[in-house]
């Protein structure tokens, strides 16, 4: 039995969501050898995070509300085809559910059997970090899957894209959070994993904020 961690580190010079602050460590006791203070300065939404409902939904939950037992256990992993750039994922893109579903996806029991109350979604496009594009040109969620997202009454799903919604978008957050459905993104080593379940661990900071850096990782046999 071992781990994969699906967290980026967080270093300086690391990519940001265009207009967030640059992310900066510095040890600030640099003179004094006999032990280190590092400084840390950014957005909590650089590299892995999570959003919590408060994030958009003015009486939403802060990350230190969310129970931890809603933040650990099993989970479902579904691999998306590989997209183009600015690609909406729906439900015809997860081969499993759109075989169970038809065209009654939100009414039908066995979808509910496919779904773990935490779902991942593999884009792969994290293998595009560090690159011009990644936080412009990703994959995102369309309205569709969100909504059985929300019918199924999971706790959380997480993204290896910078996040739910196209580019300056925010419907989708909106979407999950206020159906109180965290959200966790830019999770990265997906290549390290296959469609599948899952005993999952996505564990924030116990912070009175919006969002928090956190360090997901899974448990493999």
């Amino acid at each position: 039995m071992g781990f994969i961690d699906l967290s980026h580190e967080l270093k300086n010079g690391m990519g940001v969501f265009p207009g967030d602050l640059k992310f900066q460590l510095r040890n600030t006791n640099d003179i004094h050898k006999d032990y280190s203070l590092f400084e840390l300065k950014g957005n909590l939404h650089t590299g892995t995070h999570i959003d919590a409902p408060y994030h958009y939904i003015a009486n939403g939950k802060k990350v230190k509300s969310i129970a931890l037992e809603n933040l650990i256990g099993r989970l479902k992993v579904f691999e998306i085809p590989p997209t183009n750039p600015k690609k909406e994922i729906n439900l015809e893109d997860i081969a499993s559910l759109k075989k169970i579903a038809s065209n009654k996806y939100s009414t039908v029991q066995d979808i509910k059997k496919d779904l773990e109350k935490i779902i991942i979604l593999k884009t792969s496009w994290c293998n595009n970090w560090g690159m011009e594009n990644y936080f412009t040109d990703y994959p995102y969620i369309s309205k569709e899957l969100a909504k059985i997202f929300v019918e199924n009454n999971i706790l959380g799903m997480a993204i290896d894209s910078p996040s739910v919604d196209s580019f300056g978008e925010s419907k989708i957050h909106k979407i999950l959070l206020k159906n109180d459905i965290w959200i966790v993104e830019n999770l990265t080593n997906m290549n390290k994993i296959n469609e599948g379940v899952y005993r999952g661990f996505f564990i924030p900071l116990n912070i009175d904020a919006e969002a928090s850096f956190i360090r997901a990782f899974i448990e493999i046999p």
